[in-house]
């Protein structure tokens, strides 16, 4: 897991740095001091000025350049949306139980209700 700013080269024309990435063990290979390559799985946190372009440009982008999962947090609605990349385009996947497995990262599971537990402790809202 990475945290920006970490620069994510995905072609000779586009540069990203996202909230959050995540690149698997066996893909290691692509991190330097910059990820040349398309990581697994992309978490952009959106904020007044960054959501309209988390939602439109960078979703087209992340799929142009097949990153596999694409996770949106909305964190004023403690809202996750999780995006599977299929076919070229993004598919919502649903958590269950308020628990999300990735299908294409087994080691990536998270406890919706645990996150925001700990969210509110540590941030609580005004």
């Amino acid at each position: 897991m990475f945290v920006s700013p970490m620069d994510v080269v995905l072609s000779n024309d586009t540069i990203l740095q996202p909230d959050l990435l995540y690149i698997s063990k066996q893909r290691l290979n692509i991190v330097s001091d910059r990820v040349e390559g398309a990581p697994n799985l992309v978490i952009e946190i959106l904020s007044p000025e960054s959501g309209r372009r988390d939602r439109t440009e960078k979703l087209d982008l992340y799929a142009k350049h097949l990153v596999d999962e694409y996770w949106i947090v909305d964190p004023t609605c403690q809202l996750f949306e999780f995006l599977l990349l299929e076919q070229g385009r993004y598919v919502v996947t649903q958590p269950v139980n308020n628990r999300y497995q990735s299908a294409r990262l087994p080691e990536v599971v998270i406890d919706l209700a645990t996150f925001w537990r700990e969210v509110d402790r540590r941030l609580p809202r005004k």
